[in-house]
């Protein structure tokens, strides 16, 4: 059996040739780790990547793009390879690949033809506080509704607003959603790698939003991104959502800068064992952006 998170926290990481080596020295197991699938790297690359992590006894959760699956024969080895390393629970989303490399065109059908494998696989899906740079907020409307009933969790889209964030929870309590939420938050980052991700992942708004905190600086030139409060951030969120029973915990983008993590996985440490904070009033809700 996959081991159980340590905490309500899971680290966002990408695979590479010495993560294996490195991370245990900066979060150990059993932490939650989620290993992204890029698509110049392709499955199989995640795949090996949790295989591995997951020998050294962390809970892993692998991505599995849509859109970079080349036919259901290719989907049902990677499922394979994943049930016999103990491996539980997926993350799948469609992937940012032109055109897909087979029978999937989004996550839908790979999510049906997942459950239709093994029942044994729990699956996590994506949700967009501030809509998706390449959906209408009708695709990620009917999106959402057709693949929550088959998914056990969402996550969130990397946000640097605490409001925008704590809106779409709202957002999706009201449309009747009960998946637990992961919320999806920034971990130190060099901040022309930012820049050049914004666009793509769908968080220019909240960008704008950072005016006048740590964030803002970095943009104007300072040396890197750990000038934007990361902890702040979380601190905001929690005073939005203290009590929510649909939160699950932190999902860090880590961007495998691991020498500058400690900090960060240490004050997000001190704010789970902290008393939760009270709730603030909500603001506004926006079921265009679910």
């Amino acid at each position: 059996m996959s081991p159980k998170p340590a905490s309500a926290l899971r680290l966002e990481v990408v695979p590479s040739r010495d993560l294996a080596d490195q991370l245990p020295r900066i979060y150990e197991p059993p932490g939650a780790v989620s290993v992204t699938c890029l698509p110049h790297h392709g499955p199989s690359r995640t795949v090996t990547a949790s295989v591995e992590l997951a020998g050294l006894g962390y809970h892993v959760v692998p991505h599995l793009a849509a859109r970079s699956i080349a036919s259901q024969s290719e989907l049902h080895g990677l499922l394979d390879r994943l049930g016999e390393a103990g491996i539980t629970e997926l993350f799948l989303v469609g992937g940012d690949r032109r055109a897909p490399a087979g029978p999937y065109s989004w996550s839908g059908p790979l999510i049906r033809d997942v459950r239709d494998f093994s029942s044994s696989f729990s699956v996590g899906i994506a949700g967009y506080p501030e809509g998706h740079p390449a959906l209408t907020s009708h695709q990620l409307r009917s999106g959402l509704k057709a693949k929550s009933a088959l998914a056990a969790s969402l996550t969130t889209q990397m946000c640097f607003s605490a409001d925008a964030i704590a809106d779409y929870v709202e957002a999706l309590h009201e449309a009747g959603h009960q998946l637990p939420v992961w919320i999806g938050v920034p971990g130190p980052v060099n901040t022309k790698k930012l820049l050049s991700m914004g666009a793509r992942l769908g968080v220019g708004r909240s960008l704008k939003l950072a005016r006048g905190t740590g964030m803002a600086r970095a943009l104007l030139g300072w040396k890197n991104f750990m000038d934007f409060d990361s902890k702040g951030l979380i601190r905001d969120i929690r005073k939005r959502l203290a009590h929510d029973p649909l939160i699950a915990g932190f999902h860090v983008y880590s961007f495998n800068d691991l020498g500058r993590l400690p900090g960060l996985l240490k004050g997000i440490s001190e704010f789970e064992s902290a008393p939760p904070l009270p709730p603030r009033e909500a603001g506004p809700l926006y079921p265009s952006k679910i």
